[in-house]
């Protein structure tokens, strides 16, 4: 069956620009497709469109009933159960049962409140809700946002047994484990290839080099024919002239009306060949293919006279008046790069809040240098609202640095009198980290940096930390992913237990990863084996 997107036309209310301005694709229903382009291409906007949410031009035909992820949960305090046979359309229990197997979730949650499920289960229990349905399509949108590495695993291989979905994601690795085609939002138009993300990628990166060498030699051609237009127009006004300007010399051997005759003969032929050039030159213009450039991105860090700047001992995370989390410990010193990893809620972000001021979660004894200047990025963007000046004025930052910043993160220039609130969560994420890299600091915390970041804007980042080697103390679960390949120094904690802490090294990489106390010593074998493929030293 074929899902045909003909002719679509879509744009915003109060922008000029469109977002699909007539745009053409043929999809099967039974490919597993991944949807990637840009932040603010439209990823979520098409998905809004196929799901009938919003008014359009062109055609969009769908032989199954689409179904959306994330699904919106009316009474969150329901139980589990009720929530996902609403999201199901009211398919037996025994079908979700089935689904909750397959995604490895216990049969308890079903009997639990879904508020009191962890991110990661009410993730997997509204996926397992989807594909329970018959007849459907899902359209399924950054499903690996906030999960854990192994949440994320388990939803690739849970997708991997599937057929007929389409999927936003930003995740290079989770994209190649789960999807056989893919979509993308270019510029110009959508473009379907057949396999993986690093296939796409192949294609792109080649494809984007030789459009840049056939650009430059369209410009130059556009120049030599608008050089020549200059010319041909300077001819005819000069023709023009001519016209009246008859030296009195010789005035009474001239017939003025054959000089006339011929002085506008001349200048209509001038008019034509600058006409002519100029179509010439538009026409050249119209070829001229909008590449994908990927700019560097700058980070101006800070010296500070002593190497150890946050020293962590004997730490103990507590949520809720709960314990998630102990035995933390790690120094983090000048010039190093230290990433925390672990399953959702073991308290790697109250960490971090605490560091920065922003909470009082970690326990123990926390030691920051004297006179350390600390540039945070949260993993929230829900207080970003209003005009973007409002948010960099509130940094202090250099407005003309963080816009310029955007603009080398694909924004646009109409982008900057908008609404914040209107951004994508993509974009929004690169305003947290823009307003971060133009404040000069000793240390970076970034909190999920890459949640909603697009892949062309995740290697901007990782060539950043490669070349400019920031202290940083990061949370990221992205597998293989800017910034986790441009980590030297890893230190992750790990707990097998509650009360058992053991640090490891491997390879002159230090791992540590810190654990709830419900997760076993599998995690540990798990955070160990992705550690040498996530890492690359030197």
């Amino acid at each position: 069956m074929r899902c045909s997107i003909q002719n679509l036309t879509f744009t915003y209310d109060g922008s000029s620009e469109p977002v699909f301005p007539g745009w053409s694709a043929e999809l099967d229903t039974s490919w597993r497709l991944g949807l990637t382009g840009r932040n603010g291409r439209g990823k979520t906007t098409l998905l809004r469109l196929m799901m009938g949410e919003l008014p359009h031009g062109g055609q969009i035909s769908l032989p199954l009933q689409p179904v959306y992820f994330p699904y919106s949960v009316s009474d969150p305090e329901d139980m589990t159960l009720n929530v996902m046979q609403e999201a199901a359309g009211g398919e037996p229990e025994w079908k979700l049962m089935k689904e909750m197997r397959l995604l490895e979730v216990t049969e308890d949650a079903l009997y639990r409140s879904f508020s009191t499920l962890s991110r990661g289960e009410q993730t997997k229990a509204l996926l397992c809700a989807l594909f329970a349905r018959e007849d459907a399509y899902p359209l399924i949108d950054e499903p690996t946002n906030h999960l854990d590495l192994l949440g994320r695993q388990a939803v690739a291989e849970y997708l991997r047994r599937k057929d007929g979905f389409l999927l936003v994601s930003h995740d290079r690795a989770f994209l190649n484990d789960c999807v056989d085609h893919i979509l993308s939002i270019n510029k110009t138009g959508f473009q379907v290839i057949q396999g993986d993300y690093d296939t796409w990628e192949e294609q792109f990166d080649r494809q984007n080099a030789y459009e840049l060498k056939r650009n430059e030699g369209l410009k130059k051609e556009i120049g030599r024919l608008n050089q020549s237009a200059r010319q041909a127009s300077q001819f005819a006004q000069k023709a023009e002239k001519d016209k009246f300007h008859v030296p009195e010399s010789v005035q009474a051997a001239v017939d003025r009306g054959y000089a006339g005759a011929r002085s506008a003969a001349m200048m209509k032929r001038a008019k034509a060949a600058v006409q002519r050039r100029e179509r010439a030159a538009e026409e050249k213009s119209g070829l001229l293919h909008n590449v994908e450039r990927v700019g560097d991105l700058k980070l101006r860090t800070l010296h500070h006279p002593k190497q150890e700047l946050i020293t962590v001992e004997n730490g103990a995370v507590c949520c809720d008046g709960r314990e998630v989390c102990r035995g933390v410990q790690f120094i983090l010193r000048q010039g190093e790069r230290l990433a925390l990893t672990g399953p959702n809620g073991c308290g790697k972000s109250s960490i971090l809040k605490t560091l920065v001021g922003e909470g009082e979660a970690l326990h123990g004894s926390v030691r920051l240098a004297s006179g350390l200047v600390v540039s945070y990025v949260p993993q929230d963007t829900s207080g970003l609202s209003g005009p973007l000046e409002g948010a960099i004025a509130a940094r202090g930052a250099d407005e003309t640095l963080v816009k310029a910043i955007l603009r080398n993160m694909d924004f646009s220039r109409e982008q900057f009198s908008l609404d914040m609130r209107d951004y994508s969560q993509g974009q929004k994420k690169k305003v947290l980290l823009a307003l971060s890299l133009a404040t000069p600091a000793h240390v970076y915390i970034w909190d999920e940096p890459l949640n909603y970041i697009d892949v062309l804007s995740r290697r901007q980042i990782e060539e950043l930390l490669l070349a400019s080697d920031p202290t940083l103390l990061l949370v990221e679960h992205d597998r293989g992913d800017s910034p986790c390949r441009a980590f030297s120094n890893l230190s992750i904690s790990t707990s097998a237990g509650q009360n058992s802490y053991r640090s490891i090294s491997s390879g002159g990489i230090h791992a540590m990863a810190l654990c709830s106390s419900s997760v076993g010593s599998p995690w540990v074998m798990a955070a160990l084996s992705s550690v040498r493929w996530m890492v690359r030293s030197g």
